[in-house]
């Protein structure tokens, strides 16, 4: 199998161990999984299913990321792969600002030092695949999140096999809209949820494209994401936040 690798050069200070034993299931496909170092998921890159695997080759202070693809990439598929994993891995989040203010006192400063280099991850390769793990996580804990969410991509996502080792992809929204509630309550989803799910896929294999909404500002963005069946404020927000790097406000 051919492979494509090249770096990417993250913002100082990144803790890539921390961020990733932080923010995902070693046992749960979501699709990503984390384990022994290495982050790994599919991406479909036109109409190939790429897996791609991901470590560090750098530290906290002088952090760069390994990005490898098992597939021959050409430049614009390259340039693809490194914007979804900069988004993914917010590679260009500063700290320096958050850190300068937590240093006035005692106990942000504790936490400064515990955590230090860590950042939240970004949800997702795409506002729909953002959205529906956003509203998967609305009202549970992140780890029974976790659980549904790997129990959606275990059952309808695309998957690929390396030397043994699965890579997974997203489910697509034509296989979401094609399916029934049983198959979602199967995934631990509630009928609630599993209707949400389903319709979001509908709108978008039917022609909404939810990429737009890259292009509108926070409130726009908002009132549009709210049109949708169970995306209410708070939902919409996290998805700004998660999916579309919006840290300029937060989420209640």
């Amino acid at each position: 199998m051919e492979k494509t690798s090249f770096e990417a050069p993250p913002t100082s200070p990144y803790d890539f161990d921390l961020q990733w034993k932080f923010y995902s299931s070693f046992k749960e496909p979501q699709p990503e999984i984390y384990k022994d170092g290495v982050w790994r998921r599919a991406f479909k890159i036109g109409d190939r299913l790429v897996p791609v695997e991901v470590t560090s080759v750098g530290t906290v202070e002088k952090p760069r990321l390994r990005i490898s693809a098992f597939s021959k990439l050409n430049a614009k598929e390259k340039r693809y792969l490194s914007d979804r994993i900069t988004d993914i891995f917010r590679l260009r989040d500063n700290l320096k600002e958050l850190y300068d203010f937590m240093v006035i006192d005692e106990m942000l400063l504790e936490i400064k030092n515990e955590l230090y280099g860590l950042r939240p991850p970004g949800i997702g390769a795409s506002i729909f695949e953002g959205a529906i793990r956003v509203i998967i996580q609305q009202q549970i804990s992140l780890r029974v999140a976790y659980v549904m969410t790997g129990e959606l991509v275990g059952r309808f996502g695309e998957k690929i096999e390396v030397d043994g080792e699965p890579y997974y992809d997203f489910p697509l929204p034509q296989i979401l809209a094609n399916a029934n509630e049983n198959e979602f309550r199967v995934c631990k989803l509630s009928r609630q949820k599993a209707r949400y799910i389903k319709e979001l896929a509908l709108k978008v294999v039917n022609g909404y494209d939810l990429e737009k909404i890259k292009r509108l500002n926070n409130e726009e963005a908002i009132e549009e994401l709210m049109k949708f069946k169970g995306i209410g404020r708070w939902t919409a927000e996290l998805i700004l936040i998660t999916a579309l790097e919006r840290m300029n406000f937060c989420a209640p």
